[in-house]
């Protein structure tokens, strides 16, 4: 089906982009993060126009067996929420262990929508004329698609680091000693490490 080979990570960019967030604001100087603040925002506010647009749009209400506007409905939902770690990550500093603790549970919900779209998309075999009935909810699912499966291949390359470094405490990073095998690395780009 043609569905099923574009689906696999559609969900990852909305715990991706909180993340980048946090990282990106963090180069700017204390004094001087108004202005990236403001755009990341709008960005991130804006991603939300398009779905909008797709749920208004006539088309949308067409029957497809991959049942792509209910897929939709709850993107709007997860992307609100993605909106809110957004804007939170970018005005608190420092940033609690309860809300940083909160977004890897919503990160976690995001991978469990994602893994249930591949079920859905995987699940069936049946050839799909989504791409037909509902041409413009499509390619805006096979756009997530993309991008998602950039931000899964992200994460998969760097949680086994994550977990080793949580397993033998601080071996490959350690902020506070500024010591590890990934500080200077991470020193130069601070996204390559999690929240």
């Amino acid at each position: 089906a043609v569905v099923s080979t574009q689906s696999t990570g559609r969900a990852m960019w909305l715990y991706m982009y909180p993340h980048f967030c946090y990282v990106l604001v963090r180069y700017f100087p204390f004094h001087n993060r108004r202005p990236i603040r403001l755009l990341l925002i709008c960005l991130a506010v804006a991603m939300i126009i398009p779905q909008i647009a797709i749920m208004a749009d006539p088309k949308s209400e067409r029957s497809c067996p991959k049942n792509l506007l209910d897929m939709l409905v709850v993107l709007v939902v997860l992307t609100v929420a993605m909106t809110c770690f957004s804007i939170t990550f970018l005005i608190m500093e420092p940033v609690s262990d309860l809300i940083k603790l909160s977004f890897h549970a919503f990160g976690g919900v995001v991978a469990i929508y994602q893994f249930v779209m591949m079920g859905k998309s995987f699940g069936d075999g049946s050839v799909s004329n989504c791409h037909v009935t509902v041409p413009t909810l499509w390619y805006y699912f096979l756009f997530l698609a993309v991008i998602g499966t950039i931000c899964f291949i992200f994460y998969l390359v760097l949680v086994p680091f994550w977990l080793w470094n949580r397993y033998r405490r601080d071996s490959l990073y350690n902020n506070a000693t500024r010591q590890g095998i990934f500080w200077p690395v991470v020193q130069c780009c601070g996204c390559l490490w999690h929240i």
